[in-house]
């Protein structure tokens, strides 16, 4: 065709023109009060009031099951993610975030950078003001804040893409510039892209085999897998619009007044040096999901593309468990009741549960694994609330029972009242009664000791086989 001639022969296109056939149903005038044009246009979520974009970690939705089961199907190495953004009113007409971003030890991050260092000149070339960072000011209602580059969390699809060892672009057209223009962006980047690929997709899967064979080696290394920008700034000169702040006589509070007749060029602070943010230790031989659990996680796992296996009977096992010492729950989110969880992994030997699975660490998707498993990563399972039932204690004693049982337990050990003693002054609030019943509950033999425990546990080899 006109664009990029001979593409096609090196690499196949897979297009999903319409994520979310619901939103895409509910047509309005309204529906989209941040953005210019068309006339009408869908909904943001699905039929069950959820958001297709950040399904790709959980898998809860029926398109988000689709879509994961191309990427199974076709392994695509580069996945792009069209959007229009909303925002502040600026010039710039697109934003283009490549995917990874921070290093990695692989070549994969100088991939993405060098299809990013074509991709951007190129839309210049044809016309266009992109930046190739998020727009959202650290301060939403200071432009002058600037921008702050970093890797977002894999339920977005660009950093999913890269947790598999793939490339990935979140393409954002500004919703502030015409549906016209906003078309002619979106066509003008694929172009750009295929016109990058027609030379380089070759060696684009070459490096994505190379990282997946990398990826199997990974037990035993301790990984960053989160990343945020440091303090450090650069000048960025931002094509923007002369604003003021007035104050509402409305609510009282303070706004923002664009002036789209009027071009600035804003001086400010870029955020784009990365550190570290989140290292896990990676177990030498995965993850063990506890029986009861296995069902749920295994379906999720299936729809990754995620290797497991069957561990059968009951068994006794030495492993890693993670207990949870405090936990907050969060406003509803994406249809899930979020936990805040604060704990440890600490090593224990325990009897699993008849019908868990065994997740190796030593496979493709390892990543992908430890974004699911380690609760310290924002999307790990025990994160989007799939083992809130670990946080409810199910059994209780009477408080005239933990009365008698509190003075039999003192007796036996009269040790037990410096602990206590101990505990309250770390803790005040235990001085409360009830809190005091309580304490005692949880050193009596009754105490059900899986309250607070993750279902998941680190192990060091194969439980199945006998170790060396």
């Amino acid at each position: 065709g006109k664009v990029a001639p001979g593409v096609l022969d090196v690499v196949s296109v897979v297009f999903v023109p319409v994520l979310n056939p619901d939103g895409h149903e509910r047509f309005g005038p309204n529906h989209r009060p941040n953005q210019r044009g068309p006339e009408e246009m869908g909904f943001r979520t699905n039929g069950a009031r959820q958001n297709v974009n950040r399904d790709f970690m959980k898998a809860d939705t029926a398109e988000g099951h689709a879509v994961l089961g191309l990427i199974r199907a076709h392994d695509p190495v580069l996945l792009i993610d069209l959007h229009t953004t909303d925002g502040a009113k600026f010039e710039h007409d697109i934003s283009l975030n490549f995917a990874p971003l921070a290093p990695r030890g692989d070549q994969l991050e100088e991939t993405a950078h060098a299809l990013r260092d074509v991709v951007m000149p190129r839309m210049t070339a044809l016309g266009h003001l992109p930046v190739d960072f998020y727009p959202s000011f650290v301060d939403d209602e200071d432009p002058l804040s600037g921008f702050e580059t970093g890797e977002a969390p894999p339920r977005f699809s660009q950093f999913y893409a890269a947790a598999r060892g793939r490339l990935g672009l979140l393409v954002e057209t500004h919703s502030w510039r015409t549906y016209k223009e906003r078309a002619a962006s979106t066509y003008h980047t694929l172009q750009a892209v295929f016109e990058d690929a027609r030379t380089k997709a070759r060696s684009w899967r070459e490096v994505g085999d190379a990282v997946a064979r990398s990826e199997t080696k990974l037990g035993g290394t301790k990984l960053t897998l989160m990343w945020k920008p440091t303090k450090q700034a650069t000048e960025l000169a931002f094509r923007g619009y002369a604003f003021e702040k007035r104050t509402s006589d409305l609510t009282g509070g303070t706004w923002l007044v664009y002036d789209e007749t009027k071009p600035e060029i804003w001086k400010l602070p870029l955020y784009q040096q990365l550190e570290a943010a989140i290292t896990v230790d990676v177990p030498r031989g995965g993850y063990i999901v506890d029986g009861g659990f296995a069902k749920q996680v295994a379906a999720v796992l299936d729809r990754h593309g995620i290797e497991y296996l069957s561990l059968g009977d009951e068994r006794s096992s030495t492993l890693e468990a993670y207990r949870v010492t405090k936990v907050t729950f969060q406003p509803p989110y994406e249809g899930r009741t979020r936990p805040v969880i604060a704990g440890a992994w600490a090593r224990e030997t325990r009897t699993l549960d008849r019908g868990a699975i065994f997740v190796p660490i030593a496979q493709p998707l390892a990543r992908l694994v430890l974004h699911l498993f380690e609760p310290s990563l924002p999307d790990a399972l025990v994160n989007w609330g799939h083992f809130n039932a670990a946080f409810e204690q199910k059994e209780y004693m009477e408080p005239y029972m933990l009365e008698e049982q509190a003075r039999a337990m003192l007796a036996k050990d009269p040790a037990l009242r410096a602990k206590l003693d101990a505990a309250v002054t770390a803790d005040p609030e235990l001085a409360k009664p009830a809190a005091k019943l309580s304490w005692f509950y949880k050193q009596h033999p009754a105490w059900d000791e899986r309250v607070n425990l993750v279902p998941v546990f680190r192990v060091d080899a194969d439980p199945r086989k006998p170790p060396r």
